[in-house]
């Protein structure tokens, strides 16, 4: 029987995502109530995988905080390492991976309900030494190139070729046998022989996957192959493209992925129902998210594709359409929420309105009347 160990990769910044990342790493991120590191540890238990390593660097002691504190029901590690890239963080738990176990690797950032058994079970039909996930994409990040072959075995990976590389390539494509693809993009989940710990650990210059291991892999004959199927994959990587993935799972394009919460209509999503307190002349829209302990004041709307954290107060009168509502945050009376993020511990006084990808960071207030349109805030006062 073949034996299964997961390393999940957690150890991002979240620039992009900043002043999301203020006070939390991006994996701790909520998307529909459930921080991505969640959804992470769930591809890849739900498929069988009973050890999972979690690899952490920046706020990691929050992660190891909350990947401790939840009950898993798997052998979850979050093991004190110092790790400098993608495939250097593979190296450096290498110890606590036996030498039976075949390896998958995951980031923690990225929302997909990628089959993962499917992922494991192609590889092994294949005798990939690795295989790399993939998907078709009309805005292949910055022009990957990928060469495959009939088999959907790799003859050339270059993440962002140079114009000579291209030529090189285009050259390689005139063999019948092999194709050049340009609308693929890697997905950032990769199968691995347990070998690969030896290769690691005798080349410290294999640094990170895409740019030092793949290539390593092929020019030394390793049986690289890419994994292409239909599935949802979302990089939550910036602000607008969050936004996107929380709307997405709320119109359950990621299913079986689904908000945190019971169902209790259709598209309707509440966390505890019984700690909640909604007024029966509110309305909540389906493609809707809520948090416990929330309280929906007299006429408030919740519209279609927003997400409610938990221990949250919406005021009377007050809308919310497409945006994200962290925990704990007050909301007062006749206010509009649309196409925006209100962090952790913020109050919103009556009267505001809030337009347009904009962003209010932690622990801030926002005065009575204001008015905002497009703007990121990155510090709490307003």
């Amino acid at each position: 029987m073949v034996e299964w160990c997961g390393v999940i990769l957690a150890g991002g910044k979240g620039t992009r995502l900043y002043p999301l990342t203020r006070d939390i790493p991006k994996p701790m991120i909520t998307v529909t109530n459930k921080p991505m590191i969640h959804y992470a540890i769930d591809l890849l238990r739900y498929a069988g995988i009973n050890k999972i390593i979690i690899v952490v660097k920046h706020f990691g002691d929050k992660i190891k905080e909350y990947v401790e504190k939840t009950e898993w029901h798997v052998d979850v590690r979050v093991p004190n390492v110092d790790s400098l890239d993608t495939a250097d963080a593979l190296k450096k738990v290498s110890q606590y991976i036996s030498s039976n176990e075949n390896i998958i690797v995951s980031m923690a950032d990225i929302v997909t309900n990628i089959n993962i058994k499917e992922f494991m079970e192609y590889s092994l039909n294949k005798n990939a030494f690795s295989t790399i996930s993939m998907l078709s994409s009309d805005m292949p990040k910055q022009f990957g190139v990928i060469i495959l072959d009939q088999d959907n075995k790799i003859h050339s990976f270059l993440e962002k070729p140079a114009t000579h590389e291209l030529y090189l390539s285009s050259l390689a494509t005139k063999h019948s046998s092999v194709y050049l693809h340009t609308n693929l993009i890697n997905t950032g989940l990769y199968y691995f022989k347990n070998q690969i710990l030896n290769i690691l650990n005798e080349n410290n210059s294999l640094m990170d996957f895409g740019k030092h291991v793949f290539p390593y892999l092929l020019d030394n004959n390793y049986d690289l192959f890419g994994y292409i199927s239909k599935y949802y994959w979302m990089d939550a990587g910036n602000p607008k493209f969050y936004l996107y993935t929380n709307w997405d799972l709320l119109r359950k394009w990621a299913y079986p992925i689904v908000p945190l919460g019971e169902e209790v209509q259709e598209y309707k999503w509440i966390e505890e129902k019984n700690t909640c307190k909604i007024h029966q002349n509110s309305i909540i829209d389906p493609h809707v998210v809520i948090g416990k302990n929330t309280q929906l004041d007299e006429q408030v709307v919740v519209e279609n594709l927003s997400s409610i954290g938990k221990n949250v107060y919406i005021g009377k009168n007050s809308r919310i359409r497409e945006s994200v509502i962290w925990d704990n945050v007050k909301i007062g009376s006749n206010c509009l929420v649309k196409s925006s993020i209100i962090c952790n511990n913020v109050e919103i006084e009556d009267e505001v309105t809030i337009l347009d990808w904009s962003i209010i960071p932690p622990n801030s207030k926002v005065p009575k009347g204001t008015q905002i349109t497009n703007t990121i805030y990155e510090e709490g006062i307003i």
